[in-house]
């Protein structure tokens, strides 16, 4: 309800510096600066003093505060007054969407169960996927956001979250358009002999590792680039600019326009599924079971 340079800016004031923010606020330390250079240049005022310390108020900074906090408690007491005007009417679940994990794979789902629970609701929450913020994003689960879907196989991730397994995606190759074998309908191993195959850095995700062990083992003629513990679109930027192939999912298959997704001669498949807190909400809670009772 506040305009996002005075939300930004109030977050700053109270965690201290620009990168403390940025982590609360799950974007770069580059966005919130961005939003403070664009708060001072609307107001045409100096707010902050920058130094290695950290931030110090000027005077137009201090009274922005004192007035900023009284309007960010009016409006979310606004705020409360019609979530709980809504809950009388329904229920509403926080689905975060990304370009690599959209929310409609969950509200596809939930379709046919909609008639018999009309009482929920979804409100689409977007997010950045990239390999800097998707931890924090899930760390903080239940707060801005109750729930993720997509395929999150991830040690890491499964430590900081619950999850509930919907079916499994297909491991496929994406290749750049122009190259050899982008117009093949169905690749083998032999096929990637001699090629550079990016795929996710060993040593957090288990099944990923027996493929990459095997591969290893077995088809040294690939040659395995690790590409991070999880991807974001720079990955696939790289593949296309570099000419690589990239280890991905059938579900990913319309990511970038400059790759081909083709499926190879083999039955590598990964889970996918529900994203949640370790600590659901009552509501978020119901609506896990009612998926669950939906998947039987």
């Amino acid at each position: 309800m506040l305009s996002q340079q005075l939300q930004v800016f109030l977050q700053v004031v109270d965690c201290g510096s620009f990168s403390k923010a940025a982590k609360q606020l799950l974007v770069t330390p580059a966005s919130v600066m961005k939003h403070m250079n664009t708060l001072e240049s609307r107001l045409g005022v100096t707010l902050l003093k920058r130094s290695n310390q950290g931030i110090e108020l000027t005077a137009a900074g201090k009274s922005l505060y004192k007035d900023g906090k009284k309007l960010l408690a009016s409006a979310q007491s606004a705020a409360a007054r019609a979530k709980n005007a809504e809950f009388s009417e329904g229920i509403t679940i926080r689905v975060g969407s990304s370009l690599l994990n959209p929310s409609r794979v969950l509200t596809d789902l939930w379709a046919p169960l909609r008639e018999n629970y009309p009482k929920y609701k979804f409100h689409i929450v977007p997010y950045e996927d990239t390999k800097e913020q998707i931890l924090s994003v899930i760390s903080s689960l239940g707060d801005r956001i109750d729930l993720l879907v997509g395929s999150f196989n991830s040690k890491t991730m499964r430590e900081e979250a619950d999850y509930l397994n919907l079916g499994e995606y297909r491991l496929c190759v994406a290749v750049p358009q122009g190259h050899p074998l982008a117009t093949r309908k169905e690749l083998t191993l032999g096929d990637l002999h001699g090629e550079h195959l990016m795929m996710v850095k060993s040593g957090d995700t288990e099944l990923l590792d027996r493929f990459h062990d095997m591969l290893t083992m077995t088809h040294p003629q690939i040659l395995v680039e690790e590409a991070g513990y999880y991807y974001d679109m720079d990955t696939f930027n790289t593949c296309e600019q570099t000419g690589s192939l990239l280890l991905t999912l059938d579900a990913w298959a319309c990511i970038h326009p400059s790759l081909v997704t083709i499926p190879v001669n083999w039955d590598y498949k990964v889970p996918y599924g529900i994203l949640y807190s370790k600590e659901p909400s009552d509501e978020v809670k119901r609506f896990i079971e009612i998926i669950k009772k939906g998947k039987i």
